[in-house]
This record gives C-alpha cells, sequence and structure tokens, in this order.
C-alpha cells in the first residue's frame, strides 16, 4: 500500500466506494473536499470516542473543523502521488433560506493508481478483519473493541457501526 495514515485512506475508500448495482465500467466517485472532510469527521469520532453511539451535533462541527485543514493537506499530497485528482468545482450550499455566496468546493475523482491503492487497502483490511474474527468470534468484546482499531487503521467504516 502507497497511503500510510487513516486519512489518506478514508479519502481513497470514499471515492472509491460504489453503487454494487454498477459492476461494469466503474471509475470512482466524484466527491467535494467538503463530503471528504466529513467522512473522516465521522470516521475520527466514532472510532476515537469513548461513549457509545454517534456522536453529537456539536462534536461533528467542532471535529470539522479541527480535521479541514489536515484533509486539505491529505488531499494535495494524494494528488501529487497521482491517486486522485481534480476535477472541477461545485458551489457550496448554505443553510436552507439564507441566499448567500458559500464559495465553491473542489470535486475530486480517484486515478487508476487510485482505484489500485483502494484494493490493496480493501485487501489487507479484510485479511485483517478475517483473522480477528477467526481468532475471536464476531459476537466477542475484544472483536467490537479491535474492528475499530483496525477501521481506524484502515480508514474503513464497519458495518458494525450503521
Amino acid at each position: 500500500m502507497q497511503t500510510e495514515t487513516w486519512i489518506e485512506r478514508t479519502i481513497i475508500d470514499q471515492l472509491t466506494t460504489h453503487d454494487r448495482r454498477y459492476k461494469h465500467d466503474y471509475g470512482g466517485v466524484e466527491k467535494t473536499t467538503d463530503d471528504l472532510v466529513s467522512a473522516c469527521v465521522k470516521l475520527d469520532l466514532i472510532t476515537s470516542g469513548d461513549e457509545p453511539g454517534l456522536p453529537s451535533i456539536e462534536q461533528f462541527f467542532t471535529a470539522d473543523a479541527d480535521l479541514e485543514p489536515e484533509v486539505e493537506t491529505t488531499l494535495e499530497s494524494l494528488e501529487e502521488r497521482g491517486l486522485i485528482e481534480r476535477v472541477g468545482e461545485r458551489e457550496r450550499l448554505g443553510p436552507p433560506l439564507e441566499p448567500g455566496d458559500y464559495e465553491t468546493t473542489v470535486l475530486w475523482e480517484p486515478t487508476v493508481d487510485g482505484r489500485a491503492e483502494a484494493t490493496a487497502i480493501r485487501e489487507a483490511y479484510s485479511t485483517k478483519v478475517e483473522a480477528l474474527a477467526e481468532s475471536h468470534g464476531t459476537e466477542s468484546d475484544e472483536f467490537k473493541e479491535q474492528i475499530v482499531t483496525l477501521a481506524r487503521t484502515y480508514g474503513i467504516l464497519p458495518n458494525y457501526f450503521g
């Protein structure tokens, strides 16, 4: 794998997760910088929180502001390494019924190398999850604790979190 951090892997995963009904001619999906920041915040809060359940909206807003610069730097790094590319911009939507200029956000999509990286990430993640399930069973508390660590390491939010 070429990616080293959970943020890099989350971005690659988000840009290559697709509707499984369309398996032919798949080239990835377009996501905005805002979408990718949001995905990283969700994974970060869910995998680092001590409380069960989803974090509050206030926690999301605070974490969003904290993580946004790091995610933007990571996007630039992944672009320089040829794993993702800018494909345009989209206007940001503001709050409902509040007209105004909310600027734009960059649209990203994976390159061929980025899709190959996604495959490597998912294969490594699946191997680790299978080994964990074999050694502890999927209903054990140890499995549930360690799956969180794996999710963060590989940047993949498991189905366990819904």
